[in-house]
C-alpha cells in the first residue's frame, strides 16, 4: 500500500548576514521569505528519478539509505523558485526530500540532524530551523539559535543574470577577500544578534546593509546603485542581498511602502522581475 508525505519550505531572499564570522570559517543567517516550494514523497510508487535535478537525486538516495525506506519511492517537486539567484531553490528540494522521507519512515529528525544531512548533499541555507539561526553552511552545523525577526517586507530585485553557488566558491581570490573582512563580518553579526534580541528593526536592517556592503566589495553587482537609490528615495530601512547569488532588495516595515518601492524600481529597471516579499521564519510545514 502506498503512502505519501508532503511538506513545504520557504525560499530565501539571500541572507541577513554571511561571511567569515566563526574563528575557523564562514557562517550565515538565512533571510526566509513567504514564497514556498513543496515536495511530495510517495512509497510504493515508481518515479522517474532521472527527471529530478542532480542534487534532489542525491538527497533521495541518501534518504532511502538513512531511513531504510522500502523501494520504490517517488519524489515530486513543486518548486516555483528560479534557480541560481540566491533564493535557496536547491535547498528547498534537498531539505524537502529529506524531511518528507523522514516523515514517511516515521523517523524523528531533529533540525540539527536535518541540516547536517542537507549539507552532506550541498552547502545549504538554514531554512529548516524555526526562528532564525546562525549556521555553518559548509560543515552542516548549528552555531546559534536566534529569535525571529519582527515583521518586515522586501522590495526584491530578481535579475535574469544568474550565479551558481559552486562557481562562486571556486574563486580563491574571492574567498580570500571574504576572510580578510572577518572583523567586519563579526561586527555585522553582533549588530544583527543584538537587534533580533531587542526586536529593533533598525539594527537588524543595519546589520543586513553592512553585510551587503561588505559583499559588494567582494563581488560587485550591477544593481547596487539602484538598490541604494531606492533605499534613499523610498526611505527603506536597508538592503539585503544573496551573497552567492544575484537577488537583492530593500527592506521595509510596511507592506505598502515595500510595494511602492517595487513600483519605483520597476519603472527604472528592466533586468528581471521585481516582487514584494514578506519576511518569515524557517521550518518545515506539513501540507
Amino acid at each position: 500500500m502506498s503512502r505519501e508525505s508532503r511538506i513545504a519550505l520557504p525560499a530565501t531572499l539571500g541572507e541577513w548576514i554571511q561571511g567569515w564570522i566563526l574563528e575557523d570559517g564562514e557562517a550565515l543567517v538565512s533571510h526566509c521569505v513567504d514564497w514556498w516550494g513543496c515536495v511530495s514523497v510517495r512509497s510504493g510508487a515508481s518515479g522517474d528519478e532521472k527527471a529530478l535535478p542532480p542534487k534532489a537525486r542525491r538527497a533521495l538516495a541518501l534518504a532511502a539509505e538513512r531511513f531504510a525506506l522500502d523501494r520504490p519511492v517517488a519524489a515530486t517537486l513543486e518548486n516555483p523558485l528560479p534557480a541560481s539567484l540566491g533564493l535557496g531553490s536547491s535547498t528547498v528540494d534537498v531539505a524537502g526530500i529529506l524531511g518528507a522521507c523522514a516523515l514517511l519512515a516515521e523517523k524523528d529528525l531533529s533540525e540539527e540532524e536535518h541540516f547536517a544531512l542537507c549539507c552532506a548533499v550541498e552547502p545549504s541555507d538554514g531554512i529548516v530551523f524555526r526562528g532564525l539561526a546562525l549556521v555553518d553552511h559548509l560543515r552542516g552545523r548549528l552555531v546559534e539559535r536566534l529569535p525571529a525577526a519582527p515583521p518586515l517586507w522586501t522590495a526584491a530585485l530578481l535579475p535574469r543574470r544568474t550565479l551558481d553557488t559552486e562557481d562562486y566558491r571556486k574563486d580563491p581570490a574571492r574567498m580570500r577577500a571574504v576572510r580578510n573582512r572577518a572583523d567586519r563580518h563579526r561586527r555585522a553579526y553582533a549588530i544583527l544578534r543584538d537587534g533580533l534580541r531587542a526586536g529593533d528593526v533598525r539594527k537588524i536592517c543595519a546589520a543586513a546593509t553592512l553585510s551587503a556592503l561588505l559583499q559588494q566589495a567582494v563581488m560587485p553587482r550591477e544593481e547596487w546603485p539602484l538598490l541604494l537609490a531606492a533605499t534613499r528615495e523610498c526611505r527603506g530601512f536597508g538592503v539585503v542581498v544573496a551573497h552567492s547569488g544575484t537577488a537583492g532588495g530593500v527592506l521595509f516595515g510596511d507592506p505598502d511602502e515595500a510595494a511602492r518601492c517595487a513600483e519605483w524600481m520597476r519603472a527604472r529597471w528592466d533586468g528581471g522581475d521585481v516582487r514584494t516579499l514578506a519576511s518569515t521564519s524557517g521550518g518545515l510545514r506539513r501540507r
